[in-house]
This record gives C-alpha cells, structure tokens and sequence, in this order.
C-alpha cells in the first residue's frame, strides 16, 4: 500500500506523525497545497485506514510512570475459551499499553507502564496471576530509553 501513496500524501503523512495538532491551513502550507485539496487528502487517506487516529503523546515521566515492563506470557490452555478470556482481560487493564501475540515458547508480549516496582508486583500478584490460565511469566524492566518514536517509516530502503 505503501506504493499507492503520492509523495504529497507522504509528506502529510510525515508531518501528522510530527504534529497532529496543525491545522489544515498550516498542514496545506507546509507540502505545498492549497486547504481543499490537503482537507480532501486527509480524508482519502482516513477513509482508507492509513490515517487511524491523532492522538497527544504524554510523558509518563511527568506521571511518576518510572517502570517499563515487557512481560512475555505464557498460557497453560490454549483453548479458543481462555485465549479469548485472557485477550479481553489484558484489555481491561491499563497499565498495559500492548498486548501482541508472539511466536517462540511464550504466547504472549505485554508492554505494561506503571509507577514503581511495588506497583509492578501488585499487578502481577492481583491481575495477572490470577488469571487461571496463565502458567508463566518472564519480566523484563527497561533500564534506558535509546530510541522510542511512533512514526511509521514511509520511506524504507533496502
């Protein structure tokens, strides 16, 4: 899909995922359209399911949201019944932010945000261990943020 779009369309694109608080006439501007046109983009491109949603990026930092956590999970049934059960739980807490299935031993990568160590264990203990097909759970805290951006890459070379 990623052939299909103009360059234009990239370019608002690109900007969007830098600032999703322009509007249309400074968007327009900036990749050199008129409002219109730049408006009927925007459109095309959310109609299309390209452009999801604009969303405000917080700091967790500024929340005293300290501790990264990827957790993997692993389940003890696999049954369409506890897979289900287990996806619509995880989705209820919000300390997790994702929630993937992944290949390998494990069933499951969670990415869970939350205060403290101690909050950590208490989510373990209170939330996830109780969850009766849940057998396994392998934690890993991140230590240093190197990179972290929500940009998807419109331009990738090979």
């Amino acid at each position: 899909m990623l052939d299909d779009l103009s360059e234009v369309d990239k370019k608002i694109l690109a900007a969007l995922q830098e600032d999703c608080s322009l509007t249309n006439t400074e968007l327009a501007q900036k990749v050199g359209l008129s409002t219109a046109p730049c408006w009927r983009r925007i459109k095309r491109l959310e109609d299309k399911g390209i452009l999801t949603q604009r969303v405000a990026l917080v700091n967790p930092k500024k929340l005293d949201l300290d501790i990264l956590v990827y957790a993997s999970v692993k389940l003890s049934s696999h049954t369409e019944e506890s897979l289900e059960i287990f996806e619509r739980t995880i989705g209820l807490y919000p300390e997790v932010t994702e929630c993937y299935t992944i290949s390998g031993s494990m069933d499951y990568m969670i990415r869970v945000i939350t205060r403290d160590m101690q909050t950590y264990e208490t989510f373990l203990r209170q939330k996830l261990l109780k969850m009766d097909m849940v057998n396994e759970i392998h934690s890993r805290f991140a230590v240093t943020k190197v990179k972290q951006t929500t940009a998807i890459p419109l331009e990738l070379s090979i």
